[in-house]
């Protein structure tokens, strides 16, 4: 039999405090990091949108909720990963627009910052993750 330890295993209140704060730091991540981002790099935009540019928002997200779990975990050599995969899929239309080069450029690193900041703002005031 399972012991019920096991299954509602008793979590301390710093334990819920730090998951709590990591939650909250995935949710900043999210729509005010998008609104900060996207504020700040506008001027680079290029004319021409294409159909996927509006995945942009979701991935930027995706890739700042990945870097701060992955500081709090303090794998900050797999941070690297993330930013490749972004670049490669990226990586046509970075070749064949300077203007897009420069704004997925602009965007990316302002979004790592925000990530880096966030994360290790929480790991630094609450221990990894």
């Amino acid at each position: 039999m399972i012991s019920e330890s096991v299954l509602m295993p008793r979590v301390d209140m710093h334990t819920a405090v730090k998951l709590g704060v990591y939650i909250l730091s995935a949710v900043l991540a999210h729509w005010p990091s998008n609104w900060a981002v996207r504020k700040a790099i506008k001027r680079w935009r290029p004319e021409q949108e294409e159909p996927t540019d509006r995945m942009g928002a979701f991935i930027g997200t995706l890739e700042r909720i990945l870097i701060i779990m992955l500081v709090g975990l303090e794998a900050y050599t797999a941070v690297g990963f993330v930013v490749t995969m972004k670049s490669i899929a990226r990586y046509d239309r970075v070749q064949k627009e300077k203007a897009f080069a420069e704004y997925f450029l602009a965007g990316t690193m302002l979004s790592m910052l925000i990530a880096l900041i966030l994360g290790l703002a929480v790991q630094r005031s609450f221990g990894k993750l």
